[in-house]
């Protein structure tokens, strides 16, 4: 298709405009046409839904109709085309994907899910993803027709007015001013670098601070630095996770740490929550209410494991076929939070320990059993994490079955959640012993535990479900 145009353009001579004489000419002709503009977006809307490239008509639209204009026109026929391809996908069904793909259609879901909008919103403000590719990956894995548009709408604007502010600095060029143009080209090319820095910025100020500021500073380019002042404001404002449905819930259900979880699956209130920690991008999040998010999500979808399995008796029961244990159910990927699929280990061991290496969390992550710490009442929130946290560590460290310290025969029998973890607590048994002591006040047993010269022994590890009878 692309040779028959390329074939066609010579025979008909467009080839030759690209001469900078003619070029000029040229576009000064297409501004004259009463039609232009609407012919322009058509044009733009059928190529974008045909899959065909769409930078040339970019650049175009910002070389014929200037910067402002242009970028109205660019954004409207992408947005239009985006949409036409997204339908056409649609319409093609992707079925026959997903049967290609196999095990790797599951990938699809990370752009399909209640997280869509942000997903891709993030992957539209990357020059380098795809345009065509995006569109029709995005029908083909089922995303919600309101979420695609809105993403697509909002995604694309800094992008387009960076690529028709370019073309409006080659016409400078084309016009004579050659000076400023290369000053402008300049400018461009560093807005558009800057754009492959969004999901790093983003992770630092939240997606939604990053697109306010990018499609600020992108709809003025000749003045990247204005109104950016206004949009560090918003970047500042806090960002809280709501758990309030999830605090009634455990208020409710959870008595002295052992869970109603029949009542819990019949509560409406539930799976709403988990619709809330799909939604929330916990990159926005400040480092407290981040950590309070991730352990709620542990814990929820700890709970929701245990009812969708229907399990009674232990949650190692889970994936056990005749007694013998096929997957570990932490290795299941039940949990759908901030836009992802994960597991219970991936939420625990590879972003709650890794991230933020405070050994308290093994007192507030409860693993559906009698062994582990009582489940709190209350969900975890950002502004009492820390009193929380703490609270939650001595309630754990007073439960006499679980961890107790004889000072007579110098030996500590403690849970074994301190043995398995012990690299978080230092490294050593010792380690263990002086953290502990933190939560103790002055006496014996405090003393023994921080001189860390004591015999440690594993207390019995009751795999029971914490069930509320």
């Amino acid at each position: 298709m692309l040779l028959a145009v390329w074939l066609l353009a010579r025979r008909l001579g467009v080839l030759a405009l690209v001469e900078p004489e003619r070029l000029g000419e040229a576009i000064r002709h297409a501004r004259e046409l009463p039609w232009a503009a609407p012919a322009f977006v058509l044009v733009y809307a059928l190529v974008a839904s045909l899959g065909l490239p769409g930078t040339p008509l970019t650049l175009a639209g910002g070389a014929i109709f200037g910067v402002a204009a242009g970028t109205g026109l660019n954004w409207l026929g992408a947005t239009i085309g985006a949409i036409g391809a997204f339908v056409l996908a649609r319409a093609l069904g992707g079925d026959a994907l997903r049967s290609l793909l196999g095990k790797r259609a599951a990938a699809l879901d990370t752009i399909a899910g209640d997280g869509a909008f942000a997903s891709l919103v993030r992957l539209r403000l990357i020059p380098v993803v795809p345009f065509n590719a995006l569109n029709f990956g995005a029908g083909l894995a089922g995303v919600r027709p309101g979420a695609y548009i809105g993403s697509t709408a909002l995604g694309i604007i800094p992008g387009t007015a960076v690529y028709t502010y370019f073309a409006g600095s080659l016409l400078a060029g084309v016009d004579g001013a050659r000076q400023a143009a290369f000053t402008q080209v300049a400018i461009a090319g560093a807005l558009l670098v800057a754009l492959s820095f969004v999901p790093t910025l983003a992770r630092r100020v939240g997606w939604v601070a990053a697109s306010l500021l990018l499609a600020v500073s992108a709809a003025v380019p000749a003045s990247p630095l204005r109104g950016q002042s206004s949009a560090l404001a918003v970047a500042r404002a806090p960002v809280t996770a709501d758990h309030s449905a999830f605090d009634a819930l455990l208020k409710q259900h959870v008595t002295g740490g052992l869970v109603d979880y029949a009542a819990i699956l019949r509560d409406e209130r539930f799976p709403a929550y988990l619709r809330v920690l799909d939604r929330t991008d916990p990159s926005a999040l400040d480092a407290t209410e981040r950590l309070a998010f991730w352990i709620n999500t542990y814990n929820a979808f700890t709970i929701e494991l245990i009812n969708s399995r229907g399990e009674h008796g232990s949650i190692r029961n889970i994936n056990k076929w005749f007694g013998i244990p096929l997957k570990s159910p932490w290795a299941e990927p039940v949990v759908r939070a901030g836009g992802r699929v994960l597991t219970l280990d991936d939420v625990e061991q590879r972003i709650i320990r890794v991230q933020f290496r405070d050994p308290r969390v093994h007192a507030a992550l409860v693993c559906a059993a009698m062994g582990c710490p009582p489940l709190r009442s209350e969900a975890f929130v950002g502004a009492r994490l820390d009193e929380q946290l703490d609270d939650q560590m001595t309630r754990f460290l007073s439960q006499r079955a679980k961890n107790r310290v004889d000072v007579g025969t110098g030996v500590v029998h403690g849970s074994p959640i301190f043995t398995w973890y012990r690299d978080d607590f230092g490294g050593t048994l010792a380690g263990v012993g002086a953290f502990w002591a933190r939560y103790l006040p002055a006496g014996p047993e405090h003393d023994l535990l921080a001189s860390g010269r004591f015999t440690w022994v594993d207390t019995d590890y009751d795999w029971s479900l914490n069930l509320r009878r």
